[in-house]
């Protein structure tokens, strides 16, 4: 959940409505709000098990409105919905007459979220190399996540700094003379460069800066309190020996 909220705009979260907002519920809106998440929603499931109660599901929210106000958790929305059914998650249904909000579907396309990663500078980390073949180039695969690149633009490899330019962009649906924002694509650059899985493509004039110092949120997430006086390092698994 970390690595996939670390670049979200919204998150959405899931209360079954027979047990309201639980530890794990709690701790699913502690990462998003530490992370940075603008837009939470908190859809409460399963409301025909509970007889499409609206009790039930007003001391839900009171539940978690509290747990926010103590966390500093705010733009928080409240969603009863029936997934079974289809109440209010697409169509507001027949169930749920008490309910005056949108649905959770309309939350989704109305609510705001700014589109600052294709402004930024362009982003590629080469997730694959695509080994040249008889009658083709060596291309760097990876997705864009931030900005756009297009055949011609000047860039540079991370962190060797060797300077090439776009010669061709490969998409599964054909040739691009120009990627945006979040496309899976393959670059051909002029050169035969040694670029490795892990590099990173940027455009040349735009680099990032380099640093060996870090700021970062740690999410620690053992049931045992963090000690930073402990010193903490990752265990290799040993490989095991098949017996013939």
């Amino acid at each position: 959940m970390v690595t996939a909220a670390s670049t979200a705009q919204l998150a959405i979260l899931l209360v079954d409505a027979r047990h309201g907002v639980v530890t794990q519920t709690r701790r699913h809106a502690t990462l998003a709000h530490l992370l940075g998440i603008p837009h939470i929603i908190v859809a409460v499931n399963k409301m025909d098990l509970v007889s499409y109660d609206e009790s039930a599901f007003g001391a839900i929210v009171a539940d978690f409105l509290a747990f926010a106000e103590r966390t500093g958790i705010e733009n928080v929305r409240f969603v009863p919905m029936s997934a079974r059914d289809g109440d209010m998650v697409v169509d507001r249904g027949e169930n749920l007459h008490w309910y005056e909000g949108p649905t959770l579907l309309q939350i989704l396309e109305t609510v705001e979220v700014p589109q600052t990663l294709g402004d930024a500078p362009f982003r590629l980390p080469v997730q694959l190399v695509a080994r040249p073949a008889a009658t083709f180039a060596r291309g760097y695969m990876g997705r864009v996540e931030s900005g756009s690149i297009g055949v011609g633009d000047d860039v540079t490899v991370l962190p060797s700094g060797i300077r090439s330019r776009v010669r061709r962009i490969d998409t599964h649906e054909g040739a691009r003379k120009r990627a945006g924002l979040h496309a899976a694509v393959t670059l051909v650059l002029d050169d035969e460069l040694d670029i490795s899985r892990g590099d990173m493509l940027v455009r040349t004039g735009a680099q990032p800066t380099v640093s060996r110092t870090l700021d970062a949120i740690v999410c620690w997430l053992s049931e045992m309190p963090l000690d930073t006086r402990r010193s903490l390092r990752r265990r290799r698994s040993r490989p095991r020996r098949c017996s013939a």
